[in-house]
């Protein structure tokens, strides 16, 4: 379960090491995750297995550990190997934010510091990790911190508590979109296979084709639906339209939830269904799912620079901004100029002129695996 230190924390007054652990083996990860207020999905060992088993990565699994064997503190790694950006321990591709899990200041300097002194052991090596964290340099000093685009997260009440949907002054305009999605036929449903995952995957893969940004391959959601659903961590909200004693598919996304934190990913939906307030039905259900599991946020996802639209939208929600911080080491001009959403889109717009539309959504998916495993 657990092996041999790897490293000797400098706060030896507070008896803190670090450790590698088995984190498919080792029971005190997922309880650590799962207790701590902090806790993402993205930091859970069922999600660090869903990039493990999609892409092959080398996983990285650090424990922070008193020396009564207690866990203080844990940061996910994986080694990744990209065509642009070299070798690299990251915390972690494909996912908005991890970083270090910690109960105190010190386990997460300790648990950096031991993720800085793996990345040294190979020249041409770097660390990258995204977090909500905003002074692991003041705590790490050789660490490059750039700040990244906002998150924008919904703070919800207590489950004893009424949940009102909405900022102050759009309550009844997001509950108004919500009547209207109704009166268009559209129902929601929780997906319950591997067949509703599938058929939500097909709307997901052509609304990334549409929005000229790379899908995540089936592989990946298939693996995140094998280790995250049957805890209870994913969950897939469905919308239907229903017309003439039928049922058409038109829409969906998934929810991740762990601790108290609520993550919405992946929305899909069938073209020419923009004006049937869709998104208000999928926020709607997938807020209300959240509450009831008992979280206390939900995040909407970050913002580019320059999208003020996205910006009011999330707003309405009750949306609030969270500032995101990247961490390098070795430090270097060239991690400021990581290539941003922004300007990834505009290139693939840029294919789009070209026939990106017409290519086969199969095509899409290997196009888009090749572009988020390897860049």
């Amino acid at each position: 379960m657990r092996t041999e230190s790897l490293l000797e924390t400098p706060l030896s007054r507070e008896h803190l090491r670090v450790t590698l652990v088995d984190h498919t083996a080792d029971p005190r990860v997922a309880s650590f995750v799962e207790s701590h207020p902090d806790g993402l999905p993205f930091h859970h060992p069922a999600w660090f297995q869903t990039l493990v088993d999609t892409f092959g990565y080398r996983a990285v699994a650090l424990a922070c550990e008193d020396d009564q064997g207690i866990l203080c503190g844990f940061l996910p790694l994986v080694y990744r190997h990209g065509w642009l950006r070299g070798k690299a321990l990251w915390s972690l591709p494909h996912t908005p934010l991890a970083g270090p899990l910690a109960t105190s200041d010190a386990a997460a300097t300790a648990l950096v510091q031991a993720a800085v002194e793996f990345t040294e052991h190979e020249v041409g090596q770097h660390l990258h990790f995204k977090t909500l964290c905003p002074d692991l340099d003041q705590r790490v000093p050789s660490l490059q911190r750039c700040e990244w685009y906002p998150t924008y997260m919904i703070p919800l009440p207590n489950r004893t508590d009424p949940l009102r949907i909405g900022a102050p002054g759009y309550q009844s305009d997001i509950r108004r979109g919500v009547k209207k999605a109704k009166e268009y036929g559209l129902r929601a449903r929780e997906g319950k296979s591997i067949d509703d995952l599938r058929a939500w995957y097909r709307l997901y893969l052509a609304g990334m084709r549409r929005k000229m940004s790379p899908p995540n391959p089936f592989r990946f959601f298939d693996a995140a639906w094998h280790h995250l659903h049957p805890k209870g961590f994913l969950r897939l909200i469905l919308i239907e339209q229903q017309s003439g004693g039928s049922s058409e598919l038109v829409g969906g996304a998934i929810t991740l939830m762990v601790s108290e934190t609520a993550v919405g990913e992946g929305i899909g939906q069938r073209d020419r269904t923009s004006t049937l307030h869709l998104h208000d039905l999928l926020y709607w259900e997938s807020l209300h799912i959240a509450w009831e599991a008992g979280c206390r946020a939900f995040d909407l996802g970050n913002v580019p620079t320059g999208q003020e639209g996205l910006v009011r939208y999330k707003r309405k929600w009750g949306g609030q901004p969270h500032p995101v911080y990247r961490y390098f080491y070795p430090a270097g001009r060239q991690h400021a100029r990581l290539t941003s959403p922004v300007s990834l889109q505009r290139r693939l717009t840029r294919l789009g002129h070209a026939g990106w539309q017409h290519v086969p959504l199969a095509a899409t998916e290997w196009i888009g695996s090749m572009v988020t495993h390897y860049l």
